[in-house]
């Protein structure tokens, strides 16, 4: 059996997926940031300062690259099961709607694991504030932008191949 190289478009679609490439990262990323919020709007003068400070930017940037493998190993289970609710609902009219519709596909994509979300809060001692935090800070913001990532990606091969022809 010969060995043939594969080229970007014939890979498989979950391997080249904004959910499985961005979304851990966007997850991880928005995780950090809501961590530090409580310094930035309750001190920001402390805040800025210490973007400036070697002494103190210099661990903060390294201890965001020691928490992103972190984040992809929590973040794959979900980023996985986002890619194949969005395969099989929305990733074949993804190449004839506008942006904004696409935008509300990703509501929709997001708001379809508000029944796992809510039973991970059910488990929590304060599942409100759990169930909040997950659904709307960091599920709905990432869905949107991967979907749009996807929604632009179908749209750029849309346009090459019309091109072609």
């Amino acid at each position: 059996m010969p060995i043939t190289k594969m080229s970007l478009l014939q890979r498989p679609k979950w391997q080249s997926s904004a959910f499985i490439i961005w979304g851990p990262f966007i997850g991880t990323l928005i995780i950090v940031i809501t961590f530090h919020s409580p310094i930035m709007f309750g001190d920001p003068i402390r805040f800025l300062k210490g973007l400036i400070t070697p002494s103190i930017i210099f661990p903060m940037i390294g201890g965001l690259f020691l928490i992103t493998p972190f984040g992809y190993l929590l973040g794959i289970f979900p980023a996985i099961i986002t890619q194949l609710l969005f395969q099989h609902f929305f990733a074949q009219k993804l190449a004839q709607i506008s942006l904004m519709r696409s935008i509300i596909y990703s509501g929709f994509l997001g708001f379809m694991l508000a029944p796992f979300i809510l039973i991970l809060a059910i488990l929590t001692p304060s599942p409100l504030i759990i169930f909040s935090y997950l659904q709307f800070v960091l599920i709905l913001p990432t869905t949107l932008i991967c979907t749009v990532i996807e929604w632009k990606k179908v749209k750029n091969n849309r346009q090459i191949i019309e091109a072609r022809t």
